[in-house]
């Protein structure tokens, strides 16, 4: 039983929940109402105490059950998944980055871009993926990512005016959504011995053509000799990465001046009808160029990536470079025999003509145009959240903190598949390009200004890419080592695009062919 104060002020009154509950009505007890009905009254005694202890057990005030919420412990939120692609470097980085700056758990997972493609998924079992930029098309059509949402692009947080135009406006565009934030993404250079030019009097070249003459003046015995450099030993006029993955970016990036007219879209493929144009005569002529310029030099270059390019301008074993510079690099030799060399960049060469697709002829590019179009997507790196994420919006706020300024200069530089993105990393330059360039600003201000041209071309980033490209490869490698024709290479190169296109579907590669323009079909 159950005893109440003995102040009958201070008796226990039942709320008119708790009434209701128990049925029972408030009878005041008198001792007339007990002699009147003495046992009725027990009775209901009995039962009126039974049902209060039975309501101060199991609780009827709702205050009382707003207390006990209040008092249980947080669940604490799941760890944040991200899945990083091909990239070890970033992601010991980002770790790096989240725990010196973040709260919560963090779960960072890896594969390669091979396994990933290895078959057709469903589900991406991350909050957000890290990837290299041109896998961009397989993600989006498997709609394994999601869009930004337009209040994160307009964002100060996101700072998307800050971000170098061409990314903005295309790297990281699928169709007419943004679908990722930027982590960085290199554009093919040409690095130069600024020494080597002035004992020359040279000039960084404007066009492929003079670019052809400075390769065969730095080829010269007799020029050679009056080279600042050493008189034994390998020596190349120029590398330029033609190994496996390159040689057909090599070939996209001598041809983007050529192929990229302002009147037309279409120029791997027929936007209407994804006939093939890769053996078309702008490409034709690249790739004999780009053979004559290999004549006579080593078959090692086939195996070349832009890291070994750097490495061999470094080394002091050429005059020119085909590639980006980036701090992730092994000096080895270079310091010990050539110390810091001066180093300095320009932009590509283009060309003063351009092919119409229109009259199938070529044509002067117009006063206007200095017959240069920026290539994109040959690496870089980009984030977007899993459309199966639990936590879409921490995770996109992860991604919008690496991606700004004030994260990015301790988390990019770290990978070489990456480079400036930004107009306010350009005081920060150096942090990217490591010590062999003593004019990192200029880069900065160079890279800002090849992404704000107004004709770019985009290298394939449509599902199949890597089975494109890697047939891409193979021809040019063969046109360079004398195997095969320029223009036989590429035709053999058309007709299997025509078959990866056909298996594929054509419908399917005609639509994500639009939506890699930047258009829907």
């Amino acid at each position: 039983m159950i005893n109440g104060p003995s102040d009958p002020a201070s008796r226990i009154h039942l709320t008119e929940e708790c009434r209701a509950m128990s049925g029972l009505s408030w009878v005041p007890f008198t001792s007339g109402n007990v002699r009147r009905n003495h046992r009725s009254d027990q009775n209901r005694v009995k039962w009126f105490f039974a049902a209060v202890t039975m309501l101060l057990t199991i609780g009827c005030s709702r205050d009382s059950e707003q207390d006990t919420t209040r008092t249980q412990p947080a669940t604490p939120p799941p760890p944040l998944t991200v899945l990083i692609l091909d990239d070890p470097p970033l992601a010991e980085a980002i770790e790096r980055q989240w725990a010196a700056r973040a709260d919560g758990r963090l779960q960072i997972q890896q594969t390669t871009t091979a396994d990933l493609l290895s078959e057709r998924r469903r589900h991406l079992a991350a909050d957000a993926v890290i990837f290299p930029s041109w896998l961009i098309g397989e993600l989006a059509e498997q709609n394994l990512i999601s869009p930004i949402p337009a209040a994160t692009l307009n964002s100060p947080e996101f700072g998307r005016r800050d971000i170098f135009d061409l990314i903005r406006q295309s790297e990281i565009v699928w169709g007419e959504r943004v679908f990722a934030v930027p982590l960085g993404s290199p554009v093919l250079t040409l690095l130069y011995r600024r020494d080597i030019f002035e004992a020359i009097d040279a000039k960084p070249p404007e066009t492929w053509g003079e670019y052809q003459k400075l390769v065969q003046q730095l080829a010269d015995p007799l020029v050679r000799s009056k080279l600042p450099i050493e008189p034994s030993g390998p020596w190349y006029p120029v590398v330029e990465p033609l190994g496996d993955g390159w040689a057909s970016q090599m070939l996209l990036a001598r041809a983007a001046g050529y192929s990229r007219h302002r009147n037309y879209y279409s120029t791997l493929f027929d936007s209407r009808t994804m006939e093939p144009l890769i053996a078309g005569p702008p490409f034709v002529r690249a790739l004999e160029e780009l053979v004559a310029v290999h004549q006579g030099q080593s078959s090692e270059m086939l195996a070349f990536g832009p890291a070994d390019a750097r490495r061999e301008l470094i080394a002091g074993r050429c005059a020119m470079a085909i590639t980006w510079p980036s701090r992730v690099e092994d000096r080895g030799e270079s310091d010990a025999s050539t110390g810091l060399l001066p180093l300095a960049a320009a932009e590509l060469p283009g060309s003063r003509e351009v092919f119409n697709l229109g009259d199938q002829k070529w044509h002067p590019r117009s006063r206007t145009e200095d017959g240069r179009a920026t290539l994109l997507g040959v690496a870089g790196r980009i984030g977007a959240v899993s459309s199966f994420s639990r936590q879409p919006q921490a995770a996109l706020n992860l991604l919008v903190s690496l991606s700004s300024t004030d994260w990015s200069e301790q988390v990019s530089p770290f990978s070489e598949s990456t480079g400036l993105y930004r107009s306010s990393q350009i005081p920060l330059a150096s942090s990217w390009l490591g010590p062999d360039f003593e004019t990192a600003r200029s880069y900065g201000e160079l890279v800002r200004d090849i992404h704000r041209r107004s004709l770019w071309l985009t290298s394939l980033r449509i599902p199949g890419r890597s089975r494109y490209l890697t047939e891409l490869d193979k021809a040019v490698q063969a046109a360079v080592a004398g195997d095969l024709a320029p223009a036989e290479a590429l035709e053999s190169v058309a007709d299997q695009w025509r078959e990866i296109t056909e298996e594929l579907g054509i419908e399917t590669q005609r639509t994500a062919y639009w939506r890699s323009l930047g258009m829907e079909p």
